[in-house]
């Protein structure tokens, strides 16, 4: 047995999101929902990567955005503009 000296040090660690556009807070981590065993994850990123046999590098562009304001704003937004419509996938398990 040996003692050792530790360091206490600070850093940053994920702990919840604030909506870019509402500014309402996530009630934990990337999950919008406020139900234990339920699941709400929007994203809107962008990723550009560059990868060479030498090396590459990659750039994720996010924006956080709870379900309220993807429902009644960019969803709104998107299908009035050029009548988008969105592609839509359901599972049942």
């Amino acid at each position: 047995m040996k003692t050792v000296l530790i360091l206490e040090h600070t850093e940053e660690v994920f702990d919840k999101l604030t909506c870019d556009v509402c500014g309402t807070e996530s009630r934990w981590d990337e999950n919008w929902s406020n139900n234990e065993h339920e699941k709400v994850i929007t994203t809107i990123s962008l990723e550009e990567e560059d990868s060479r046999a030498s090396g590459g590098h990659s750039k994720l562009i996010q924006y956080h955005i709870c379900p309220s304001c993807f429902k009644t704003q960019l969803a709104q937004w998107l299908e009035s503009h050029r009548k988008a419509e969105p592609t839509v996938t359901t599972s049942v398990w």
